[in-house]
């Protein structure tokens, strides 16, 4: 039974790269189940919400993208980006340098965004519902 260990735990190593998450906080992918995201975290490519999956941010988190046209947040699932006037949420670029996409929410996608700062995205925050409630939010 040894021999196989290795063999197996290198095919349930593989058999999940929807999402990558390492201990170094970063994310891209899609999001494989509801989700709480909190601290200094990186987005190194487009992170996804599928619908049916729910992605909460914490207040105080700090939300990091790598710099791109085309990275940002997609949601068709649900997001919830809900800080605090002292511990607001801040979506920003890598380093303060360059410009993200922004987070867009498209058919079937709902969210609420609040007491949050958007820094450098080009998009902002755009959506196809009418399920999105955006409040004090500052954007540079």
């Amino acid at each position: 039974m040894k021999k196989f260990v290795p063999a197996l735990l290198l095919i349930l190593c593989l058999s999940t790269p929807a999402t990558a998450h390492s201990p170094m906080n970063r994310f891209w992918g899609e999001v494989p189940v509801d989700m709480d995201l909190s601290g200094d975290i990186l987005i190194v490519k487009t992170l996804t919400v599928p619908e049916g999956v729910k992605l909460t941010i914490e207040p105080g988190t700090i939300v990091r993208f790598e710099p791109s046209e085309n990275n940002g947040i997609v949601v068709s699932g649900e997001l919830i980006a809900v800080g605090t006037k002292d511990r607001p949420i801040q979506f920003i670029p890598k380093d303060g340098k360059g410009f993200w996409r922004g987070i867009e929410f498209i058919t079937g996608g709902k969210g609420r965004i609040e007491d949050c700062i958007v820094e450098h995205a080009q998009k902002k925050i755009i959506g196809q519902s009418g399920k999105i409630v955006i409040q004090n939010v500052k954007f540079k």
